[in-house]
Formats: C-alpha cells, sequence, structure tokens
C-alpha cells in the first residue's frame, strides 16, 4: 500500500482538499443550516419597512452571504478537487474569486 493511500479514510471517500466526504458532507449541511438562519434573520429584519429602508443594501449583502454560503456547500458536496468544480458555481464574483486564488497558488 501506497503512503497515499494509507492516509486515506477506511471508506477511501475523501473529497476536495483531503477531508474526508462524511466531514465535508457535514460542513455542507452546516453551511446550509448557517444560511437558513441568515435567511431567516434577514427576513425578520426586512419586515420592519423602516428597517428595510434603511438598511436595504445591508440586507442584499446578508442575502449574497447566503448564496455564497450555499453555493460553498454544494461544492463540498459534488467537488472532486478539479478545478472545473468551479463552472457548478452560479455566483460570477465567486467563481471569479476562486479561480484567481487557484492561479495563483499555482492549483489551476
Amino acid at each position: 500500500m501506497s503512503a497515499a493511500a494509507a492516509m486515506l479514510p477506511a471508506h477511501g471517500e475523501v473529497s476536495a482538499g483531503g477531508v474526508p466526504r462524511p466531514l465535508a458532507q457535514a460542513l455542507a449541511a452546516e453551511l446550509v443550516l448557517a444560511s437558513s438562519m441568515l435567511a431567516d434573520l434577514a427576513y425578520d429584519l426586512g419586515s420592519d419597512g423602516a428597517t428595510l429602508r434603511r438598511h436595504m443594501a445591508s440586507l442584499q449583502r446578508i442575502d449574497h452571504i447566503t448564496q455564497i454560503q450555499l453555493a460553498i456547500a454544494d461544492l463540498l458536496r459534488t467537488s472532486h478537487g478539479a478545478v472545473d468544480d468551479i463552472a457548478q458555481v452560479t455566483l460570477q464574483d465567486m467563481a471569479d474569486r476562486l479561480r484567481t486564488f487557484l492561479n495563483e497558488s499555482g492549483a489551476g
């Protein structure tokens, strides 16, 4: 058995970055939960007209954050560590940042 194979989890299931698949799935679930909590918070804050008018841009940023979290959760659930996995990211600004990071780190 190679040294690399010895480092794999017992089931041999590893997601991107060497994170064991069960942990990646659990992290994805936590991101979905956090996104739901943020969405509920934004809804509560936005239900007050005065707050909505004063903080519309901030509430929109909360929505954008939840979309980023959900995209990361999707990557954790489905990614195999390939640069091509970024193609599934529908948020263009996030996909661009990921590509830039991967290119600068030499992984792309």
